[in-house]
């Protein structure tokens, strides 16, 4: 009988660590932005993000995206900007908006948004073919918020 409770016990320990390892959702590893706020007036902000890619333009994209990617999702403290501009669940977020998302990564949209975009330092080679840049990147928010009440991604203020 004890044998049976320790087998018992032990099948549904597994259970529990399988379902719940299942409903867990995390970013993938090399995910993690690098993304440091520089300055920001009247209704932009300048920020330096650090991209990877396998070339300069690949790296630069990446570091982009980044930008844009900490603006949504983690907010920059000491800036206008201090909170999540849609929210704080990155994947559930991408998720829900979908075509928004896709439009504005795959196919460049989010250039539309960005005042400035210059190397701050060389391209730098890491293991594996990898390269790293960093880039200080001026976003217009004002253009940026509309955009994202329009295609109601977030709400207007005071609505």
């Amino acid at each position: 009988m004890k044998k049976l409770n320790k087998i018992s016990s032990l099948v549904i320990v597994i259970l529990l660590i399988i379902t719940n390892g299942c409903s867990i959702k995390t970013l993938p590893i090399g995910e993690v932005a690098e993304v440091n706020y520089l300055s920001g007036k009247e209704g932009t902000i300048t920020m330096r993000a650090i991209g990877i890619g396998t070339n300069q333009e690949d790296a630069i994209i990446d570091a982009e995206k980044n930008a844009f990617n900490v603006i949504f999702f983690r907010g920059l403290p000491e800036s206008e900007q201090k909170i999540a501009l849609i929210g704080t669940n990155e994947i559930i977020e991408k998720e829900k908006n979908k075509d928004y998302f896709n439009k504005l990564y795959k196919e460049k949209r989010y250039k539309t948004f960005v005042m400035s975009s210059i190397a701050t330092s060389d391209l730098i080679k890491h293991k594996g073919g990898k390269k790293s840049i960093a880039i200080d990147v001026k976003i217009n928010l004002v253009a940026l918020r509309k955009d994202l009440e329009q295609n109601n991604i977030i709400r207007k203020f005071g609505f």
